[in-house]
C-alpha cells in the first residue's frame, strides 16, 4: 500500500491497463503518470523518477480470516453477487509458467517460487516462501533482525506477515508459539498467526514488501539479492 501524497501533490490512482513484467502499473488522474507497484517509482509521465511512500499497516488475508477477527464487516457486491465458484487466476497459479509464457532471466529461483520482496537500506532483498512458510523464521540482512511468517497451507492471496525487531530482544519457540526474550530477561508472546504485526512500538515495527513469484519480482528488480538460510527455523 502506498501513500498518495507525493511532496504537496496528492494523487488519485487507478489500474492503468498496463503490466510491467506481469505486475499492475497504476495511473494518476493528475498528471496522467504510470506507477509500477513492484518498484514504487514513476515508469512513465511526468512524475517519471518519482518515489512513492509505501505504508504499513494493511493486511492481505483471506475474507474468512478477516471475518474472524473483523464480524461485523460489510461486504459490497456488484447487482447481489459476492462471491463466483471459480476465478481466472485458478488456472494460473496452479501453472508452472508465467503470464503468457513470461520467464525470469535470473535463474537462481525457479520462475514461479514465490517470495517475500522487500527494500531496506537501499538493498533490494527476496525470501523463498520455502525458508519461513513452516510457521515463521527469522533471518538476518546485515544488522537486522527480520521475522517472517506464514503457514504451509496459506492461500495465494494470504499476505506474509513481517516484522522487524529490535537489536538485543531475541525470538524463541515458546509452546508451539513464539515469544520475545528481553534484555531484562523476561519474555514476551506474540501471536503472528493472527495476521497481526505482534509486539509493536520500541520492540517490533512492521516491514512493508510484496509476496510475489519470483519471475515477476527479479525482472523488476534484476538487482535483487536472496535470502539463502534463515537464523532461526
Amino acid at each position: 500500500m502506498y501513500s498518495r501524497t507525493q511532496g504537496d501533490a496528492t494523487y488519485t490512482f487507478e489500474p492503468s491497463g498496463g503490466l510491467l513484467h506481469a505486475a499492475l502499473v497504476m495511473q494518476d488522474r493528475e498528471t496522467d503518470t504510470y506507477w509500477s507497484i513492484l518498484t514504487h517509482d514513476a515508469i512513465y509521465g511526468a512524475e517519471k523518477g518519482a518515489e512513492l511512500r509505501q505504508l504499513t499497516g494493511s493486511m492481505k488475508t483471506t475474507f474468512g480470516q478477516w471475518k474472524a477477527l473483523h464480524p461485523e464487516t460489510k461486504v459490497l457486491s456488484v447487482e447481489g453477487e459476492q462471491h463466483v465458484e471459480s476465478s481466472p487466476y485458478d488456472k494460473y497459479f496452479d501453472s508452472d509458467e508465467g503470464f503468457r509464457g513470461l520467464k525470469a532471466e535470473d535463474d537462481r529461483l525457479a520462475d514461479k517460487a514465490e517470495i517475500f520482496g522487500f527494500r531496506i537500506d537501499d538493498r533490494v532483498i527476496a525470501v523463498p516462501h520455502s525458508l519461513f512458510e513452516n510457521g515463521g523464521a527469522l533471518i538476518k540482512v546485515e544488522d537486522r533482525n527480520i521475522f517472517l511468517y506464514r503457514e504451509k497451507d496459506d492461500s495465494h492471496y494470504q499476505g506474509t506477515v513481517a516484522m522487524l525487531i529490535k537489536p538485543h530482544f531475541n525470538l524463541v519457540r515458546s509452546d508451539g508459539g513464539w515469544s520475545l526474550s528481553t534484555p531484562d530477561g523476561r519474555e514476551i508472546s506474540f501471536k503472528p498467526e493472527k495476521r497481526s504485526f505482534g509486539v509493536r512500538g520500541a520492540i517490533t515495527r512492521p516491514l512493508t514488501g510484496f509476496d510475489t513469484f519470483w519471475y515477476q519480482w527479479s525482472l523488476t528488480n534484476p538487482e535483487t539479492s536472496i535470502v539463502e538460510q534463515a537464523a532461526l527455523p
